[in-house]
């Protein structure tokens, strides 16, 4: 079954605005992976350093999400967690169709 969902992620406390950039290359990287970065925006922010990634026009469109959310979860927090160790990683789902 397919299930209309919004993810919202706030990554905080980096320690740098080059460890920002990282972040958002690996965040990147790892949603190429899952497919899912046609429906994404990722940012890097400097000052502060932070990161936002949002589904960016709209639901994303994901088939068994019960299943694939939890690998999609490591995956993003082993990416983050291994350029920025100390990071707060602020990770949400939305579900718009359970309004």
């Amino acid at each position: 079954m397919s299930v209309n969902i919004h993810l919202s992620v706030y990554i905080e406390k980096l320690a740098s605005p080059d460890e920002a950039d990282a972040v958002e290359a690996a965040v990147q990287r790892v949603l190429e992976e899952h497919g899912i970065e046609s429906w994404m925006y990722v940012g890097a922010f400097h000052n502060p350093p932070w990161v936002k990634v949002c589904t960016e026009h709209g639901p994303m469109i994901i088939r068994g999400f019960a299943e694939w959310s939890p690998g999609f979860e490591r995956d993003f927090t082993g990416a983050v967690r291994a350029i920025a160790p100390a990071a707060d990683i602020d990770l949400e789902w939305g579900f718009p169709d359970e309004r």
